[in-house]
């Protein structure tokens, strides 16, 4: 029983910490207005550059 006892303590000390650093990681990416930076210069650049390479058969007027 004592096994048992402190297997799960050690589990649950475990998932305490991945916890407590998957907070901290999301509210420093909060606080840094990270994803929207991520946005602008990542993922916006790629999406530019799909978008521009695409074959058009009608314009915009």
């Amino acid at each position: 029983m004592k096994k048992v006892f402190a297997f799960l303590l050690k589990l649950i000390g475990k998932l305490l910490l991945i916890a407590l650093i998957a907070f901290v990681a999301t509210f420093t990416l909060y606080i840094t207005n990270g994803e929207n930076k991520l946005i602008y210069y990542v993922v916006r650049p790629f999406l530019n550059k799909h978008y521009d390479a695409q074959v058009r058969d009608r314009r915009i007027v």
